[in-house]
């Protein structure tokens, strides 16, 4: 059987802060909140903006509820899908969905992210895929298979 692609770029991270007033999170996508304490990144948060939320008023969310807690400098590197291309608003919403539960679900993530609690034992799909990241990844695995995770 044939992998359908799913394919993330991810942008260099940019300060917490400046994430915040950036174009870069003013749309839908994946981001990847991570911390810098002392000379240590720690990968904190995968998530997701579907539909009509952005990645600001995710991140903004956050904020306000728990990353306030972490000391140290907090950066956001944005995903963006860049195959498929041309999906409407609900296969977009789709395929981003997809991406970040295989992302979470991968054993080489499973204690990666520690803020995030759903879909790292479970999920729920109705296609298989190749999650392809590009760019700067960071503690990402740069190809994950749905199919070996069955």
């Amino acid at each position: 059987m044939r992998d359908k692609i799913i394919r993330i770029h991810w942008h260099s991270p940019i300060p917490f802060e400046d994430a915040l007033k950036s174009e870069l999170t003013n749309t839908q996508g994946l981001y990847y909140i991570t911390r810098i304490f002392g000379t240590k990144e720690t990968s904190l948060y995968l998530g997701i903006a579907r539909y009509h939320n952005t990645i600001r008023h995710r991140l903004e969310s956050h904020r306000d509820k728990w990353l306030h807690h972490y000391r140290g400098q907090i950066n956001v590197r944005v995903g963006y899908i860049t195959y498929p291309a041309n999906l409407s608003i609900d296969e977009k919403a789709e395929i981003i969905n997809h991406a970040e539960s295989a992302i979470l679900y991968d054993p080489a993530h499973k204690n990666l992210f520690t803020e995030n609690v759903d879909k790292r034992s479970s999920y729920s799909y109705s296609e298989l895929y190749r999650i392809e990241n590009e760019g700067d990844i960071y503690q990402l695995e740069p190809r994950i298979r749905m199919h070996e995770q069955e």
